[in-house]
């Protein structure tokens, strides 16, 4: 028989953890394991760069690079350091503190705040419990990375906790989503979350902490060291010397809400003695290393697709994400933007240089290149308007185009895709074999990755604050994925000729990537359609005076009465 599952209109993420065998006691019972991440070792901290590394923030005013900083930083170690993720020293900054010269900085971040990046030092650790209220978080505008040392004067906001007693903490993490500070002590028995909002205001008042929830019952996970979260805001991981926890956000909902569901934990992570150290690159890679005088590994985990993800009954199921290809010198296969847009060249020729399109909605902060897929043993590193990647043979140098788009005006008409839909919609479109009809084209191979690279595997909308999209495709059905602002809306499902009924609930205009879900093929979008709630309409709708329910079904939008399924044109389905 078969089965038929409903999502409330708000819609659900779907959960993309591996649960295999259980993992530690966390608040009773066991945590299910994800196992979708790889452990590799990339690099070296050496102890003539950076002793004792106490925390590590990778960078994203210069992406590719690192920030850390060492467990002494008193006089000439108020310091923090660049480097490479193979641990190679590229610029040393020294930190001028304006009123407090505490020492114990414990962790390091990174975030963004008014379309700046910032670089976020956290004094906030206390082994003797001594100070109470003097708990400090530097932070500045971040600098380009370049080489040599500089110094930069820091701003600092002065904190206590809420029950205005002294606490240990180790871990200081920033929700660029939320422009969140979330904090979490390090005891022996029940681990506490923090909040607090950055603001650049505060001045030397004392701010207070607000509790958030315990992080399970301390049976087996304590004494947290340190944590970080993806720029995207999407996951949240924890660690101690033991293990590494993962919380994913559900939708829209806060990082509190979030905390308060039970996490799972990463497989992969193999004890580290010291470890204090954990940053994310991107939602698919984050690093740790460890608090040692002695030169000491950079751990790189990596995210890939799941076997226990992947339904062999499914052909739809996309295959796993090939390795990283050899190639003759240096060679570009994906990019993809901080605000999750897969930026892509707007030409098949690679001439040198190659102008790389990308694109953002105005008055959001400027992306930078958050990730670039390029052949084994080349570099990338962004500078300004520069993308120059370096590999052992030969030098790529490419140009950024990076453009801010106005979002479509609200109407209740449909859109049709003909080519005279405007500039709200960005990506390289084709034509249908009739010449009259415009759609987007994907495909996506095993191994050739051509086509992402040309912007073929997604298309961008830019859309104004409203309830529900619908989308209609062209004659060609093919599973999709669809993604608002960067956060997965639902799970995969088909796009059909009939429409989809998204409920993407914006109050602002908004980004809505669709982007394909299987390994080749076309397929296109061929009208959209947009509808607000009036001010007084609830998710329960009142039909000749008889209680319906709207719910979300395989990415379409239908109405329950009294048991009976009806799609949104009145067909009663079942």
């Amino acid at each position: 028989m078969k089965r038929i599952f409903l999502f409330m209109v708000a819609g659900l993420m779907s959960a993309t953890m591996a649960w295999g065998a259980d993992g530690i006691n966390y608040d009773g019972n066991k945590l299910p394991l994800n196992e979708e991440f790889t452990r590799t070792q990339c690099g070296t901290m050496k102890k003539n760069v950076m002793p004792e590394t106490s925390g590590l923030a990778c960078s994203r005013q210069t992406p590719g690079y690192i920030w850390a900083h060492g467990d002494e930083n008193l006089d000439e170690n108020r310091k923090i350091v660049a480097i490479k993720p193979d641990g190679t020293l590229a610029m040393t900054v020294n930190l001028t503190t304006p009123g407090s010269d505490r020492d114990d900085w414990e962790d390091i971040c990174t975030g963004v705040y008014g379309g700046k990046n910032y670089v976020f030092v956290g004094a906030i650790g206390d082994n003797d419990l001594a100070f109470k209220d003097e708990y400090y978080i530097y932070y500045f505008e971040e600098p380009a990375i370049t080489s040599g040392t500089t110094t930069i004067s820091v701003n600092e906001i002065r904190f206590g906790y809420p029950d205005n007693k002294a606490h240990n903490t180790e871990t200081l993490m920033y929700d660029n989503v939320e422009q969140m500070f979330y904090i979490a002590d390090k005891v022996e028995g029940v681990c506490h979350l923090y909040k607090l909002p950055f603001k650049t205001d505060y001045g030397s008042s004392v701010q207070q902490l607000t509790e958030v929830c315990a992080l399970g019952n301390g049976s087996k996970f304590n004494l947290c060291t340190g944590g970080d979260i993806t720029p995207d805001g999407k996951l949240m991981a924890i660690k101690n010397k033991s293990y590494v926890l993962l919380w994913e956000r559900q939708g829209t909902e806060s990082l509190s809400s979030t905390a308060t569901r039970r996490p799972v934990q990463i497989a992969a992570y193999q004890k580290e003695e010291q470890g204090e150290s954990l940053a994310w690159l991107n939602d698919s890679v984050f690093y740790t290393t460890s608090d040692s005088k002695d030169d000491t590994p950079i751990y790189k985990y990596t995210r890939g697709s799941s076997s226990g993800n992947t339904d062999p009954q499914d052909p739809s199921q996309e295959p796993e994400e090939p390795e990283q290809p050899e190639a003759d010198g240096a060679v570009l296969y994906e990019i993809v933007m901080s605000n999750h847009y897969n930026a892509y060249i707007d030409t098949s020729e690679h001439t040198t240089p190659t102008v790389i399109h990308a694109f953002y909605l105005a008055g959001e902060p400027v992306p930078t290149v958050e990730h670039c897929l390029v052949n084994k043993g080349t570099e990338w590193a962004q500078s300004g308007n520069t993308l120059t990647l370096t590999g052992q043979s030969a030098t790529a140098v490419f140009a950024l185009s990076i453009e801010a788009v106005q979002p479509l005006e609200f109407t209740t008409d449909e859109i049709v895709c003909d080519g005279s839909e405007g500039s709200w919609i960005k990506c390289p479109y084709g034509w249908d074999n009739t010449g009259k009809n415009k759609k987007w084209r994907f495909s996506k191979t095993d191994d050739d990755y051509t086509r992402e690279l040309m912007g073929r595997t997604h298309v961008e909308l830019f859309l104004p604050a409203c309830d529900t999209v619908v989308l209609k495709s062209m004659s060609t059905e093919r599973p999709v994925r669809v993604y608002v602002n960067g956060q997965q809306l639902g799970d995969k499902f088909t796009l059909k000729t009939s429409g989809n009924v998204l409920a993407v609930n914006q109050s602002a205009p908004f980004m809505l990537t669709v982007a394909s879900a299987q390994s080749s093929g076309d397929g296109g979008i061929a009208a959209v359609r947009m509808a607000r709630k009036s001010a007084t309409d609830i998710d329960n709708i009142q039909s000749d005076d008889v209680e319906c329910t709207k719910v979300m079904m395989d990415g379409q939008l239908y109405i329950i009465h009294n048991g009976t399924i009806y799609n949104v044109q009145g067909k009663r389905l079942r």
